[in-house]
Parts: C-alpha cells; sequence; structure tokens
C-alpha cells in the first residue's frame, strides 16, 4: 500500500513539473504571438487603400475642425469666430475636400484614439477660380498639438518675411532643432513636394499635448496640414503660383491593441527566465538518487525429492 501512495506522489511531482514547465513556455511565446499579430496592420499604405465612400463628408463641428492659418492674426491667438466645440474621437470614415491659396496653408484638426488605425489619402488638384501655371504639388504634415502651434508661429514669421529658412537652418545643431522648427508626428509623417499621397498610422497609447495638475484633460488633438508655401524644411515644395483644391479620404478601422502589461512581460521574462531555467535543470539533476527504489523480491520455488529418490539416497 505504501508503494502505491509513493508512486502516486511521483505521478503527482511529475505532472506538477510538466504543468510548470507548459505555462512557463505558453507566457513566454504569447506575448511574442500577440505582437506579431498587432504589428500586421500596414504603416504604410498603398494609393488606393481609402475605401470610403464620396457621401460620407465630414462633420466640421463634431468630427474635425477647419483650421485656415490666414483666418488667425498671430499664431498665439485664436479668433473668436474659431470653434469652440470639443471634438469626438475619430471612429468613423470621411471625405472632404478643402482649398488652399496661393502662398498659404490649411489644417484639419482631428481627435485620433488607440484601438484604430487611420488611413488617410490625399491629392492635389488645381482650382478652376485661380488655376497655377505649374502642376499642382504640395506637403502633407501631421502634426501633434505642439508642433502646429511651432508650425503656425513659423508662418507668421514668413509672412513678416523674418522667418528662419534652410539654409539658417544648417548652423543650427540637429540636437536643437526642434527647438526652432516644426517637427511631423513621430519624426516621419512628412510627404513634401507631392500630387498624391496616401499614409497609415496607429496610436500605441494616450498621448497628451501637457501634463495637467487639474483633472482629467481632453484627448490630444492631431492637425493633418497641407501646406502650399515655402516653409523651412529643405524638401518641401516652393509653393505653386496659384490656389489648389485638396481631396481627403480619411479610412478608420479597428484595430487589435495589445494591454500595457505585455510590454512589462516581454522586458521582464527573458532576466527571469535566465534565473527560473538553471534553478530548474540544478533542482532536477540533484532529485535523482534521492528516491531510494526497493528491489522487488522473487519468490524462487523449493524443490523437493520425491519419496522413491529419497529411500536410493538413504
Amino acid at each position: 500500500m505504501s508503494d502505491r501512495l509513493e508512486l502516486g506522489g511521483d505521478d503527482v511531482q511529475l505532472t506538477l513539473n510538466r504543468l510548470a514547465a507548459s505555462g512557463f513556455s505558453i507566457g513566454l511565446m504569447a506575448p511574442l504571438v500577440a505582437i506579431m499579430i498587432a504589428s500586421a496592420t500596414p504603416v504604410v499604405a498603398s494609393s488606393n487603400d481609402c475605401n470610403v465612400d464620396l457621401n460620407s463628408g465630414v462633420d466640421w463641428e463634431s468630427q474635425a475642425h477647419k483650421k485656415n492659418l490666414d483666418d488667425e492674426a498671430y499664431w498665439f491667438f485664436e479668433q473668436s469666430n474659431n470653434q469652440d466645440t470639443e471634438l469626438d474621437s475619430l471612429t468613423t470614415d470621411f471625405y472632404a475636400d478643402v482649398e488652399i491659396p496661393r502662398d498659404d496653408g490649411v489644417a484639419i484638426e482631428m481627435e485620433l484614439v488607440t484601438g484604430y488605425s487611420y488611413t488617410f489619402c490625399i491629392e492635389f488638384h488645381p482650382s478652376l477660380q485661380n488655376t497655377p501655371n505649374m502642376s499642382s504639388k504640395g506637403d502633407v504634415y501631421l502634426l501633434s498639438s505642439s508642433n502646429w502651434g511651432q508650425y503656425k508661429g513659423e508662418y507668421w514669421q514668413y509672412k513678416d518675411g523674418w522667418g528662419i529658412t534652410s539654409e539658417d537652418l544648417n548652423w543650427v545643431p540637429v540636437e536643437w532643432r526642434d527647438m526652432a522648427v516644426f517637427l511631423p508626428f513621430r519624426d516621419t509623417h512628412a510627404y513634401e513636394n507631392k500630387q498624391s499621397v496616401s499614409f497609415s498610422t496607429a496610436l500605441d497609447n494616450d498621448n497628451y499635448g501637457w501634463i495637467s495638475w487639474f483633472g482629467e484633460q481632453d484627448d490630444a488633438s492631431y492637425f493633418l496640414v497641407f501646406d502650399n508655401w515655402n516653409n523651412s524644411r529643405h524638401a518641401d515644395a516652393d509653393g505653386v503660383d496659384g490656389d489648389m483644391i485638396v481631396q481627403v479620404w480619411v479610412d478608420v478601422e479597428e484595430r487589435l491593441t495589445l494591454p500595457k502589461f505585455t510590454a512589462y512581460l516581454i522586458v521582464g521574462i527573458l532576466p527571469i527566465s535566465c534565473i527560473v531555467i538553471p534553478l530548474m535543470f540544478h533542482s532536477k539533476y540533484h532529485s535523482h538518487g534521492k528516491t531510494i527504489e526497493e528491489e522487488e523480491v522473487q519468490m524462487v520455488p523449493l524443490l523437493e525429492t520425491a519419496p522413491e529418490n529419497q529411500e536410493n539416497i538413504d
């Protein structure tokens, strides 16, 4: 009976070891597999990826705000005719067309949120009212709130005739240029001297323009800028000699978002495995030979001589 109990205890211990090893392997591989699935969303889209109905117009009160640079007297003042309504999170597709005057710029303010992938398709066309003599090409930037303010400041410096130029920028160290000029979102979403362009982006976390000490703040706004003037960036278009019409398609799709704790798992599971795995091998190695295995005693049958053979022997 004791042998059976000892055997059963060994089976339970072996099962627990297998379960622990399987759980550790799953915990190690699950975040990696989840990241591979989540990263399947493309960063750059092709030119025909915006499947948006032309009739799905934008609500300029709740979905987006149109910003004309020449409507604002200075970059740090907002006129009273600007929208004061709070934007809704952008979760649906829309189509819009905006006009860019000569030597000017226009932006669309949107509230991008996590859990969605945004694909933007933009095309520049000549305006029939003031047709340019050159090909209709412009610049497209996706800016955060802080860089939108920097962009407006640079625009009014340019209008006043004392703005920084690309030649002046060469004298500024690279690590200080973000204080002198505007930077696109993630330093990548700048598409310059283009007639048509499309790109995709998605937010990994909630970004805010500043830290609020007075309670919760609204989601950060992002600005899709259409540029028809010569800004300080050396690769931008000089601006066409006329007005342009910009067609904008915004394709919004739901996106798989990993929980934040997966980052801690990925960062912590590798050093933890470097400690746990050697301990498991060490414990397994030293456990051998400690168990006492009793040899089974086999009974050998007793050979007895027949009575007649016994008499002959006597």
